[in-house]
């Protein structure tokens, strides 16, 4: 089966699964969807030890896998750190030289790497 990355806006994981979600200005997460019901906020969360979001702030959302844990593919909003646009960089007076490479779309992956956090 491949895996693929969904739009949240398209649809949501079932209450309680483990998956793979992802932020434009966060990044990648794995974690649990979860519905929270309250009168104030968006029911539909997405969570993590490193916190909670809900469906509006996540863009896509993929299955977890264990057996593919360690490689996923990047989700299709997902953008690198842009040496052209990087203030650090640009404002530290070296003279930096590169080469850029372009990979096929279904080429593109990620090694995710991720620690289990106990007694939180």
């Amino acid at each position: 089966m491949k895996r693929q990355w969904v739009k949240t806006k398209d649809r949501l994981p079932e209450e309680g699964q483990k998956v793979y979600y992802f932020c434009d200005f966060l990044g990648i997460f794995r974690g649990e969807f979860h519905i929270i019901k309250s009168s104030y906020a968006n029911p539909n969360k997405f969570s993590s030890n490193h916190g909670v979001l809900d469906s509006d702030e996540v863009t896509h959302w993929m299955l977890y896998d264990h057996s593919l844990r360690d490689i996923i593919p990047l989700p299709p909003e997902y953008k690198g750190v842009d040496i052209h646009d990087s203030q650090s960089i640009m404002n530290s007076g070296l003279d930096l030289h590169y080469d850029e490479t372009d990979i096929a779309e279904e080429q593109r992956q990620m090694f995710f790497n991720y620690e289990v956090m106990s007694g939180l």
